[in-house]
């Protein structure tokens, strides 16, 4: 992670919040990638009640258009699907702290549904995959240069080749954001794409992930280990922080932020 950790300007600005009657009387610019739009949305008022600083949600921008703005001073942080990279470090953007979410494979169908963690790559391999009861699998795609690509990746065995070999299939199609993925998996039948529980649970879809080895995943069974499929989500500065930026940093690392947090299906990592 190209992070300064808690840098000396965060840590200073943190340290100035820590008084109730501290407040900013001013505005944070924040976007990013499309899955956290609707829960920063909603963490907005509370955010706003305990510093007095109004949250603007940008939304639309993707992980490199934000990232882009806040080199720009357009915007005041982003929140990042993936890891800064050497350009964007280069430009004077810091990672001040990162999310963690829940990460899995979600569907239409209503379930319940389970695959094992060593089949996910074949199943993307198949020409014509198929559910249990032997309906059609629909496998909804995600741009080249999208960051869910690179956590599937990791997270499950042969899935990277399995992603670049389905892309292949002309009747697969490519949603070209989050909400377009989630869309096109509420109005698909036997649908099966790549989502975080921060933006299936904030947003209130109608959808249901897959079991992963038998467990399913949730806040609860991904913080006890027994499901360890996840995301993180990194929190860009600029490195000359503002107080406004800094503000939310320490919000989202309170007491207060980690019930709204929880409820979303995201917590702070504390690593």
């Amino acid at each position: 992670m190209r992070s300064l950790g808690m840098s000396a300007a965060v840590l200073g600005m943190l340290a100035a919040l820590a008084t109730p009657d501290s407040a900013f009387a001013g505005t944070l610019r924040i976007g990013g990638t499309g899955a956290v739009t609707e829960g920063l949305i909603q963490l907005a008022p509370a955010f706003e009640a305990e510093t007095g600083v109004r949250l603007e949600v940008i939304p639309s921008l993707g992980t490199g258009g934000a990232n882009a703005a806040v080199a720009d001073g357009v915007i005041g942080m982003s929140v990042a699907g993936r890891d800064l990279k050497d350009s964007e470090a280069a430009r004077g953007l810091i990672v001040a702290g990162a999310l963690r979410t829940p990460f899995g494979l979600a569907t239409s169908r209503p379930g319940p549904d389970n695959i094992a963690s060593g089949d996910v790559a074949g199943l993307y391999r198949d020409l014509a995959p198929v559910w249990p009861d032997g309906a059609p699998v629909l496998i909804v795609l995600r741009p080249v240069d999208e960051s869910d690509n690179q956590v599937l990746g990791r997270l499950f065995p042969g899935m990277a080749d399995a992603v670049a070999q389905a892309r292949l299939r002309p009747d697969l199609t490519v949603a070209a954001t989050d909400q377009d993925n989630v869309d096109m998996a509420e109005t698909t039948p036997g649908s099966l794409v790549s989502a975080t529980l921060l933006q299936i649970a904030s947003e209130k879809r109608d959808l249901r992930f897959v079991a992963i080895d038998g467990v399913a995943p949730s806040l609860r069974t991904y913080l006890d280990g027994t499901y360890p499929y996840g995301k993180t989500l990194y929190l860009v500065v600029a490195a000359d922080l503002s107080p406004e930026a800094a503000a939310f940093l320490a919000f989202v690392a309170s007491p207060a932020a980690e019930p709204l947090l929880r409820e979303a299906g995201v917590v702070m990592d504390r690593k």
